[in-house]
């Protein structure tokens, strides 16, 4: 690229629009041709373009916020990347959406309007807003609370719990509450931020806690500490009563460099998974596994019914009521948390 359009994208995450390219000196014959299929230059959106080279080499998530870059960068009023955009960028845990988009809050009477894939809100509150490089975006507790308005409950306690996960304080969240109490659907992310919990490490985790929750089985913990016979201590999903309910994903199995978590091959991890479960079972806790499938639809149903034989068996051999060593090991050792906030807030002007 020419001089002054290398400039140009430098400062813009590497986009740039086709006004800077007719001002960097191409012709419009020139940026027709670079940006035909396969052409040099990647069209991210209408009139917003990137070199193809560097598009390439892009997970999904990347890729949409290169769109969302170019949402920002293309529109006329001044914005602020919300909704989906900012939980990409501000790297909260979600739901997949229903549909893709790029979401941007500008000032103006309460409402949205989706064209393609870009929906803009408006809205008439100063926003709070995490500044990450070059782009704006609303907070990490608007930005849950606004998921859960938009998408339903179940996308808002996955945001929501992620955020306090983070580190948000629960008042935060709280206080965002009370000033869009006339909001549209504010009522969902109200429900969502009853019925966090700081301790969900995952999606899964969350959805997890959902599924126990609904077999009203008695009080919920999350990140319950237990020490092992080899002087271990392990940190368990959730608890209830003396029965353990651990969530397993993909994740742990997938390699680090092609997406997940993994460290170690597959069946190293599995080995080391049921070798965990044996130990806490010797502890005096029963257990049971979650996976995603039990999440949803008809695999949800069997779960549940699974889940709720295990749990009677446990009461059974244990009783309902906690031992009081067990008790009191888990109070003494708290799952510790570093914040990973990327930036404190700021008050200004959407």
């Amino acid at each position: 690229m020419r001089s002054a359009l290398v400039a140009a994208a430098a400062v813009q995450g590497g986009l740039f629009s086709r006004q800077q390219a007719l001002r960097a000196g191409y012709t419009a014959r020139e940026i027709k041709a670079l940006t035909r299929p396969g052409g040099v230059w990647a069209v991210v959106r209408h009139g917003v373009y990137c070199q193809r080279i560097d598009v390439e080499a892009l997970d999904q998530r990347a890729r949409w916020i290169l769109k969302d870059r170019a949402a920002a960068l293309s529109t006329r009023q001044p914005s602020t990347l919300s909704h989906d955009s900012a939980a990409r960028l501000l790297g909260i845990d979600t739901l997949e959406p229903p549909t893709q988009a790029s979401h941007l809050t500008v000032v103006g009477t309460t409402g949205s309007r989706t064209n393609g894939d870009l929906t803009r809100h408006r809205d008439l509150l100063p926003l709070c807003v995490e500044r990450v490089d070059d782009l704006v975006a609303t907070s990490y507790a608007r930005t849950a609370i606004d998921i859960g308005r938009w998408h339903g409950y179940r996308h808002g306690l996955v945001a929501v719990d992620s955020v306090r996960n983070m580190g948000v304080p629960l008042a935060d969240l709280e206080a965002e509450l009370t000033r869009m109490v006339r909001h549209p659907h504010v009522a969902r992310a109200r429900a969502a931020v009853a019925d966090s919990d700081e301790g969900a490490e995952s999606v899964l985790e969350t959805l997890g806690r959902e599924l126990v929750a609904s077999l009203e089985l008695g009080d919920i913990e999350t990140q319950f500490a237990v020490g092992l016979a080899d002087g271990r201590v392990v940190w368990c999903d959730i608890r209830v009563g003396c029965h353990i309910f651990e969530c397993h994903g993909m994740a742990k199995l997938v390699p680090v460099s092609t997406g997940g978590v993994a460290t170690e091959p597959a069946e190293r991890v599995l080995w080391k998974q049921q070798a965990r479960e044996t130990a806490v079972c010797a502890e005096g806790l029963g257990a049971s596994r979650i996976v995603w499938a039990d999440c949803f639809g008809a695999g949800r149903e069997r779960a549940l019914t699974r889940l709720r034989k295990e749990y009677v068996v446990t009461e059974a051999r244990f009783g309902r009521e906690l031992p009081e060593h067990l008790r009191r090991f888990a109070d003494s050792h708290p799952r510790r948390r570093t914040s990973r906030l990327r930036t404190p807030c700021s008050t200004t002007a959407a």
